[in-house]
């Protein structure tokens, strides 16, 4: 991996889209959520981002398209930048599986068996919140499940269990787990966003820290704020109370400007 102040002139002047991972990338990881059993009241709390991270994005996106990718859900991300959106700003959903691009909603098509797996991991999770406070409930999703909880090997052992075919993964995200089809990645929609928008992937900056980055960071131009645990083409260095990607922006502001 190489320090991102060895990026070229070139290589930054070929950028077409930036794309933001979220949690501990753009804002502070931490998320609260708090379900109860039978799934009639949620309580989730998450941090926003900060005032001259938004200024900064204002300035950014009259040069590059603007991409926020997370295993979130779609209202969640719009609702993050609500001060900058606009049919310009591109979101990606879910790991990959919703995406926002001028003015239309795009997403896979699965299997009827698919979304039976993802069901009956959910009500087999649900059965063990009643006795294991480990499990703080579900975070609302269409095409993923994400149980926050404490790392715990009952829920990849009962994936496997669920899944005899080996078609879904099962990502410890730090607050819990995304489990979803292992045909659908960050990766695959920046795949998708660079036919749609007619570009090279590489034409495509990406950032990430966590395991569900990997692809993302491999496939596009690949910026790693957590090189210890990510790899990619390059990383950026940050102290522990700064955010990798609050970096970036003011990196390629001062390019770009």
């Amino acid at each position: 991996m190489k320090n991102l102040k060895e990026i070229t002139k070139e290589e930054l002047k070929a950028i077409k889209v930036v794309t933001f991972d979220i949690d501990g990338v753009i804002i502070p990881t931490g998320t609260e959520l708090k379900e109860n059993q039978d799934g009639t009241e949620l309580y989730m709390k998450s941090k926003q981002l900060s005032a001259e991270f938004i200024e900064n994005l204002k300035k950014l996106k009259k040069y590059v398209k603007l991409n926020f990718s997370s295993g979130r859900n779609i209202l969640y991300l719009k609702s993050l930048v609500n001060e900058i959106f606009d049919r310009d700003v591109i979101l990606q959903a879910e790991n990959g599986n919703i995406t926002w691009l001028e003015g239309k909603i795009i997403h896979p098509v699965y299997t009827a068996r698919y979304f039976d797996k993802l069901r009956d991991i959910r009500e087999k999770i649900k059965s063990m919140m009643v006795s294991d406070k480990r499990i703080r409930g579900f975070e609302p999703k269409m095409f993923i499940l994400t149980p926050h909880c404490e790392q715990m090997d009952e829920i990849p052992n009962l994936v496997k269990q669920v899944d005899s075919e080996n078609d879904l993964y099962c990502l410890w995200t730090n607050e819990g787990y995304d489990i979803g089809s292992k045909t659908m990645s960050k990766g695959e929609g920046i795949i998708n966003i660079a036919k749609d928008l007619n570009i090279n992937v590489k034409q495509i900056m990406t950032t990430g820290n966590n395991y569900n980055d990997k692809e993302m960071l491999e496939i596009g131009k690949g910026v790693s704020v957590e090189p210890g645990r990510v790899e990619a083409e390059y990383f950026i260095e940050h102290k522990p109370e700064e955010l990798g990607g609050e970096l970036l922006a003011e990196f390629l502001l001062r390019y770009y400007q």
